[in-house]
């Protein structure tokens, strides 16, 4: 089996789920955002997702910037109502982890992308 085979099999088997028990599993293809789109991880579910990747594919994670795909998550909304307007949080659009992007860095051994 190829490296994409296989990493969409990994993910397929073991990560892609319904929404709700009765949906339907999200369709896949290498263009899919994990963190973007229509079916995002949440961060929680990302760090234990990424780091499975990580070590069923043997790639080394060094310069993989977790906060690039998901830079909004540890931010608790009701403090920023205290906050001058200078200080106040403002959304980042994250930037899309593709299945693509686990792909190529699965078969170069190394992630590419940060």
């Amino acid at each position: 089996m190829n490296t994409e085979n296989e990493v969409l099999k990994w993910y397929q088997d073991k990560w892609n789920k319904p929404t709700l028990p009765f949906f339907r599993k999200p369709l896949l293809s290498p263009e899919t955002s994990l963190s973007t789109g229509k079916n995002p991880w949440s961060a929680d579910d990302a760090i234990v997702i990424v780091q499975d990747y990580f070590a069923s594919f043997n790639v080394d994670e060094k310069g993989f910037d977790f906060r690039k795909y998901w830079p909004n998550e540890e931010v608790f909304l009701p403090l920023n109502a205290l906050r001058t307007k200078e200080e106040k949080w403002k959304w980042i659009e994250p930037k899309p982890l593709t299945i693509k992007m686990l792909i190529e860095s699965a078969i170069a051994g190394y992630w590419l992308y940060d």
